[in-house]
C-alpha cells in the first residue's frame, strides 16, 4: 500500500511535464546555455543558476527558438549578463536557454496552476533538465545562488517543489531570488522545505516582489489576498516605508547600446498588504508605465530599482550562509 501511494506522488508531480511529450534538449552542448562558466575564479565564492524571463514575442510561433537566430542569442546573452551582473565579482554564472513560452501566450496563463498551463509548462521541463545537469556535472559541491525573473521565476518555483526536497541540494542554497513572480503565496505547505526570507540575511529562502506606482494598480503580477512581499530597501515584510535615502541604487540599461547609468537614493519602498505589491516611488516619476503590462505596473523594472540594493543583499546572505 505504501508502495501504491508514493507511485501516485510521483506521476501526479511529473505528470504535467511528461503529458507534453516534451523532447529533452541536451544540456551537455554549449548552444543550450546563455553563459556556462565551469572554471572558478579567485575569490569566486559561489555559483548562480539563472533563468531568462520572457524575451520572445512571436503571433507564429508559440515558443523561442534561438539555435538559428544570432540577434536572439545577443539579445539574450545581453539581458542575462546585465541580471547576473548584480552578483559579479563573486559567482560562478550558469544560465541555460530553453524554450520559454513568447510573450502574448505567456502573459495569459503566467499565474495558472503549472496543471492549467499549455505553454508555460513545458518550458519549465527544460529549466528542471538543465538544473539537473547542472547539478550533477556542474556544481562539484559548491553553494549556489537562484536567480530569475517574470516567466524564469514561475519556471524556478517549479523546480525547487520537484527537486528541493533532497537535502543535499537544499543544503547547498544561499538564496533564491525569484524575482518578478506573480502571487507568490506566504507559506508552501505542500511543500514544507520550501520558505520565503523574512528579513535581510536568512538563508536557503525565497525572495520576491512586484514593483508599482502608488494607487489601485489592475497588474496581472499582484491583487490576491495572502500574497508574499519582500521590500528589497528595508528587507521587511511589513508596510513600513523605506525611504530613498536608505535606497542603495538603480541601474539602468540602454537597450540598444546596453550602457549602464546608476542612480543612487533613487526610489521609496513600501508593501501594500492589501494587493502584495511593492509600491515604488521613484524620483522620476511617469517614466516607468508599461504599455503591454498596465499603467502603474513597473514589471519591467523590479531588477533595475533594486540593483545594488539585491547585490549587497547577496554578499550578506552569502556571508551568513558560510557562519
Amino acid at each position: 500500500m505504501k508502495k501504491f501511494l508514493w507511485l501516485v506522488i510521483a506521476v501526479s508531480i511529473f505528470l504535467p511535464f511528461r503529458a507534453a511529450a516534451w523532447k529533452s534538449l541536451n544540456y551537455s552542448s554549449p548552444a543550450n546555455w546563455v553563459i556556462c562558466e565551469k572554471n572558478i575564479r579567485e575569490n569566486c565564492e559561489v555559483d548562480i543558476f539563472y533563468v531568462l524571463p520572457t524575451i520572445y514575442s512571436d503571433k507564429n510561433n508559440a515558443y523561442m527558438l534561438w539555435h538559428d537566430n544570432k540577434s536572439l542569442q545577443k539579445k539574450a546573452q545581453m539581458i542575462a549578463a546585465q541580471h547576473t551582473g548584480i552578483f559579479s565579482g563573486y559567482c560562478r554564472v550558469f544560465a541555460p536557454y530553453y524554450r520559454q513560452a513568447e510573450f502574448r501566450r505567456s502573459l495569459k496563463e503566467i499565474d495558472l496552476p503549472v496543471d492549467k498551463q499549455t505553454f508555460i509548462r513545458n518550458g519549465i521541463y527544460d529549466v528542471q533538465n538543465a538544473f539537473r545537469y547542472y547539478m550533477k556535472h556542474l556544481n562539484k559541491g559548491r553553494p549556489f545562488i537562484l536567480l530569475s525573473f517574470s516567466q524564469g521565476s514561475v519556471a524556478l518555483l517549479e523546480v525547487m517543489k520537484r527537486e528541493f526536497a533532497d537535502r543535499k541540494i537544499n543544503s547547498k542554497l544561499v538564496a533564491a531570488y525569484l524575482i518578478g513572480y506573480p502571487n507568490m503565496p506566504e507559506s508552501f505547505p505542500q511543500y514544507p522545505y520550501l520558505r520565503t526570507a523574512q528579513r535581510a540575511d536568512d538563508t536557503g529562502v525565497i525572495i520576491t516582489y512586484n514593483s508599482q506606482a502608488p494607487g489601485k494598480i489592475k497588474s496581472p503580477f499582484t491583487g490576491k489576498a495572502g500574497t508574499y512581499c519582500i521590500n528589497p530597501v528595508n528587507w521587511r515584510t511589513d508596510s513600513k516605508t523605506a525611504g530613498k535615502s536608505e535606497h542603495k541604487g538603480s541601474r539602468f540599461f540602454d537597450f540598444k547600446s546596453g550602457k549602464a547609468t546608476d542612480k543612487k537614493a533613487f526610489v521609496s519602498a513600501k508593501i501594500d498588504p492589501a494587493s502584495g505589491g511593492l509600491v515604488v516611488e521613484p524620483a522620476e516619476a511617469g517614466k516607468f508605465d508599461s504599455r503591454s503590462l498596465g499603467s502603474g505596473v513597473y514589471h519591467m523594472f523590479d531588477l533595475n530599482f533594486f540593483y545594488y540594493d539585491l547585490r549587497a543583499n547577496g554578499q550578506l546572505r552569502i556571508n551568513a550562509f558560510w557562519k
